[in-house]
């Protein structure tokens, strides 16, 4: 053969391989999903979403995941209507309040259990909910979850003379309890490991159980109809990361750390984390009571058809009183 035939088919055979490769990279690019969440990764019952950023399952599921990671609830909230904006996490009553204003969202998964807690100094003559009468109490602002939870107990218990401080984060109200400008705080895992015996829960909201485990991940209608896929591929990789929750709870602990640039080493008790279920679940009937206490106190203007903002392809839902 001579020289330039065998050039000829060296060349062509390169040719050859190059197009195979970009074939098959435009059939491995057309294959993935595109998706584009807004989050607040400090929120330590969210931590299954750096998980699987870390660990790299979204990209293993073929899910191009695109987080945007903001701290404040009102800007988080801003985005949505951003035709960029795929889905969100929002507490349940946030979620509803939403709704209202006419973005239509739908929680395809839930997170997990925990309760809404309220913490004051260790010396404190404060001892129960009883006791925050004509207090100062640092909490979320309303109609934030915390804040309804502990609304509701108030009134449930004939607590009057109370005033809420409406803070941003758990910076703020460890600031103001040990400052003495507030009596109570709501609490959190990070702000119990930071103080330790510093403080003491006096009091658990009653109804957490509704107002914790309803809230979620909501989505687009229109995104979950056109990328079912895409939805699917989200909720297995928030599954995988839930078994490094539970079955690794310290490595999980430090990628949320690295996140959110914590100082593990200043901690002064085990930080506690959220009981996260797996596999994932949505508490319809928990959302509906969240519904049923926002037209209690006169949070929402309309009523809404909770079952119609619920998707349950894509995790379990659980519809029974509990």
């Amino acid at each position: 053969m001579s020289r330039n035939r065998l050039h000829n088919s060296v060349w062509f055979a390169f040719a050859a391989l190059l197009a195979c490769l970009l074939i098959s990279q435009v059939i491995y690019a057309s294959e993935r999903d595109k998706m584009k969440v807004v989050y607040a990764s400090y929120h330590d019952f969210c931590m299954d979403v750096p998980i699987a950023i870390e660990k790299g399952y979204f990209d293993l599921l073929g899910l191009d995941f695109e987080p945007v990671d903001i701290a404040s609830a009102p800007t988080r909230i801003s985005l949505l209507p951003r035709e960029d904006i795929d889905g969100t996490f929002l507490p349940s009553s946030t979620a509803l309040f939403v709704v209202e204003k006419g973005i239509d969202l739908v929680l395809i998964c839930g997170i997990g259990n925990r309760s809404f807690d309220y913490a004051v100094l260790k010396d404190s003559p404060i001892k129960d909910i009883q006791d925050f009468a004509g207090k100062k109490i640092a909490n979320l602002a309303k109609p934030s979850n915390p804040w309804l939870a502990l609304e509701y107990d108030l009134a449930a218990n004939g607590v009057k003379g109370h005033s809420v401080i409406s803070t941003g984060d758990d910076a703020d109200r460890i600031s103001m309890l040990l400052s003495g400008n507030v009596d109570v705080a709501m609490s959190s895992p990070l702000m119990e490991a930071k103080l330790g015996d510093q403080i003491r829960v006096v009091h658990s909201c009653s109804t957490s159980k509704y107002l914790w485990n309803s809230c979620g991940w909501f989505f687009k209608r229109d995104y979950i109809r056109k990328h079912p896929e895409a939805v699917k591929k989200f909720v297995q990789g928030l599954a995988m990361a839930r078994k490094i929750i539970h079955e690794n709870p310290d490595e999980a602990i430090k990628i949320y750390s690295k996140y959110n640039k914590m100082d593990q080493s200043s901690f002064k008790k085990l930080f506690q984390i959220a009981s996260f279920d797996n596999p994932p679940v949505i508490y319809v009937y928990g959302l509906q009571e969240t519904h049923r206490m926002m037209q209690q106190f006169n949070l929402l203007k309309t009523k809404l058809d909770v079952t119609n903002h619920v998707n349950g392809q894509f995790a379990e839902s659980l519809d029974v009183r509990y």
